[in-house]
């Protein structure tokens, strides 16, 4: 099996569309981002811009689906269907003209029959879901993955399955990243358009029955953005969930010289923040004047929020730290924002929800 047949696993997010979209129905447009690996294969593949169409979304039960659409191109197997609101692109592994293209599709006879799903967990990370097909172009190197999800939640990479299984032999990287390294995602509106946005992650490993890189972990980051319209107090609910989610990545910096890591994971919080912040003020302009009062409340919640978070990156970012591990002083004004966090995301709630 030829080195991009390994790949597939954490490819979903590189696909590019061709078919109609009927009244009605969405498109999510993805840009930028990476995939890492597998293994020690670098540098790290840049993925092509893409979309997907056909896409019912229900904001209100906080779940979709992209329909099978018949059309698409058949697998070089000249049996298994694609979904031809899913027509993946080229992309080559390795880079320096020494990779090989691939197709990536979304394929039916699965449990997803050809569909891409997705959901809301109970934390508000947006999950995708589908059955996958990798074809490098002949029969015997297709690779099926059916049910690969990809989450704007947080993933870390993997062990590879060798080391996880005390065996010799594996790779614990992915690309430049070293197993155990965290990719995080998120949803909300960054951009402030009005409509749903964020990043969605993933990782996995190469199977072990694989020829090449077998165990080698892989991973995936994928920006997206959508014509799913989202009222501001929701994107500003979502995108202050994802920071409270934030804590055990947060955490995980403390101790063992990851001041640079902390330092740049609460940058990103902040910068959620003031995405925050504008998603509030699109919603305090957006009714009259008469009827603002109510929002007061949310403003000053919110920033208070930000400040609590700008004092510890504040400090990391003008003062050294020799001992190379956070303060009691950084963890205990990190923890209360982001307890703050905690409790602004239920007040959100409660106040959606009326009660």
């Amino acid at each position: 099996m030829n080195r991009i047949a390994l790949c597939c696993l954490g490819l979903l997010a590189c696909l590019s569309v061709t078919a109609p979209t009927a009244a009605g129905e969405h498109v999510f447009t993805l840009h930028g981002g990476h995939f890492y690996g597998p293994g020690p294969i670098v540098p790290d593949t840049p993925l092509p811009e893409g979309s997907i169409r056909g896409i019912s979304f229900d904001l209100d039960k906080l779940e979709g689906v992209a329909a099978f659409a018949a059309g698409g191109r058949m697998l070089s197997d000249g049996k298994t269907m694609t979904n031809g609101n899913i027509d993946a692109g080229a992309l080559e592994i390795g880079g320096q003209g020494e990779g090989k293209a691939f197709w990536l599709y979304a394929v039916a006879g699965g449990p997803n029959e050809g569909r891409e799903r997705y959901h809301f967990d109970a934390d508000y990370n947006m999950i995708w879901t589908v059955d996958l097909a990798l074809d490098p172009g002949f029969t015997e190197g297709i690779v099926r993955v059916d049910g690969f999800a990809l989450t704007t939640g947080a993933v870390e990479v993997p062990l590879s399955l060798q080391t996880a299984g005390d065996m010799p032999g594996g790779y614990d990287k992915a690309g430049s990243l070293a197993s155990g390294a965290t990719l995080i995602g998120r949803v909300g509106d960054f951009d402030a358009d009005g409509f749903m946005d964020g990043t969605i992650v993933a990782t996995t490993n190469v199977p072990l029955q694989a020829d090449l890189l077998p165990g080698a972990p892989v991973g995936n980051v994928r920006g997206f953005r959508t014509d799913v319209p989202i009222p501001p107090l929701f994107a500003l609910e979502l995108t202050v969930r994802g920071v409270a989610n934030l804590r055990p990545q947060v955490e995980a910096t403390w101790t063992g010289g990851h001041l640079d890591l902390l330092t740049a994971r609460l940058k990103d919080i902040h910068e959620r923040l003031l995405a925050a912040r504008a998603n509030y003020e699109a919603a305090f302009i957006g009714i009259p004047p008469e009827e603002r009062a109510p929002l007061r409340e949310l403003g000053w919640r919110l920033e208070s929020v930000r400040q609590m978070i700008y004092i510890p990156l504040a400090f990391l970012t003008t003062y050294e730290f020799p001992s190379g591990d956070a303060p009691a002083s950084i963890k205990d004004a990190t923890t209360r924002a982001l307890d703050k966090a905690q409790a602004l995301a239920a007040w959100l709630e409660r106040r959606r929800n009326g009660t």
